[in-house]
């Protein structure tokens, strides 16, 4: 399998680059969820189309919880049963050793393998011999910010679309029937509270750190919280939402995210994106949902890895006997991906209605 162009485009190797950097520049500026899937795996080149996953099922889970984390698949409506248990009261002495014994055996250790299948996504434009004569608008660096600027687009509605499928903790309020169903409604703060408490007693950590939107790997440091994303015509509406703190009352030194508007209920901090779930659902009313994060949850191939995206540029004539006059060739972009939720219980999903 190879990867990248060959070079018999006529580009060469300064321009290759240039375009395959542009290309994910702008890819890398219009993603967000993909940068919340932090745990990494390089593409799979010459053994298979699968990428395998080993995750450790806690031995303190695995004595206290009944398993919860091991038999969690995620999207389970009810959240009193996923939480971890407290250790109970005077089970130390279940530990202490009788002279003369060694007890009896209460450790267990489980690896449990997952796998996500890796696919091709892309897209290609023609262009003419007359697009490069006579069109002074139209270069090769333009279509490839365009197109990076699409890509983005639509790698990040898969990732979006794997969390929201994959998460393990739901509070819908949409369908509440009595009136009490939108983000500004004090059914929404209270569904805030107990996906902060659903995530903390699953063993999920705060975020505390946020990966830059440059196509070189970096992260920003942050308040640990858990984190929220959803649509702006939500995140607007939220301003009406008397437990909702806004960004600009702040307290000082707080370094605020790309993209956040303010706190939910004192536990959730709330970032806008534009590719958050919003559906129509009549005419001035809207159904969305927030995805809320806790640390490391996904792993992925990254699209900013060594080989898994390009820019491929087929020049005039690369068509050979289909275009003999050398009159079109193509451009385009092509990424590899392949992502699995290893940890549900790190991901909720809140459902609620809005106006607008």
């Amino acid at each position: 399998m190879q990867f990248g162009n060959d070079l018999g485009n006529g580009l060469g190797a300064e321009m290759q680059a240039y375009l395959d950097k542009t290309l994910l520049t702008n890819i890398s500026e219009n993603t967000m969820f993909d940068r919340l899937a932090t745990m990494q795996r390089n593409l799979p080149l010459k053994s298979s189309k699968e990428i395998r996953f080993d995750k450790w099922i806690r031995m303190a889970d695995l004595y206290l919880t009944n398993n919860i984390n091991q038999t969690f698949t995620g999207n389970d409506a009810a959240t009193g049963t996923e939480t971890l248990q407290n250790v109970p009261e005077s089970e130390y002495q279940n530990f202490i050793l009788e002279e003369g014994s060694s007890g009896n055996s209460k450790a267990q250790m489980k690896l449990i393998k997952q796998e996500a299948t890796v696919f091709a996504i892309g897209d290609w434009m023609p262009h003419t011999e007359e697009m490069e004569m006579f069109h002074n608008r139209w270069t090769v660096a333009e279509t490839s910010k365009q197109m990076g600027e699409m890509a983005g687009l639509i790698i990040d509605g898969y990732y979006r679309d794997l969390y929201v499928n994959g998460a393990g903790h739901l509070a819908d309020i949409s369908g509440d029937g009595t009136g009490n169903d939108n983000v500004v409604d004090s059914a929404f703060s209270e569904a805030a509270r107990s996906t902060y408490l659903a995530l903390k007693l699953s063993g999920a950590k705060m975020v505390n750190s946020i990966m830059s939107s440059s196509p070189n790997y970096g992260t920003t440091p942050v308040l640990a919280k858990y984190t929220g994303y959803i649509h702006p015509i939500a995140a607007e509406r939220l301003l009406d939402n008397a437990d909702f703190v806004s960004i600009e009352d702040y307290a000082a030194g707080i370094t605020p995210i790309e993209g956040e508007v303010g706190i939910l209920a004192r536990s959730i901090r709330v970032i806008e994106n534009e590719n958050a779930p919003l559906i129509e659902i009549a005419a001035g009313e809207y159904q969305c949902d927030m995805i809320v994060c806790g640390q490391d949850h996904t792993a992925h191939i990254p699209v900013r890895g060594k080989g898994a995206t390009e820019f491929v540029f087929q020049p005039l004539g690369s068509g050979g006997t289909s275009d003999p006059l050398k009159r079109a060739g193509t451009t385009g972009w092509k990424s590899w991906l392949g992502a699995k939720v290893l940890y549900p219980e790190r991901l909720a999903v809140m459902t609620a209605r809005v106006l607008f």
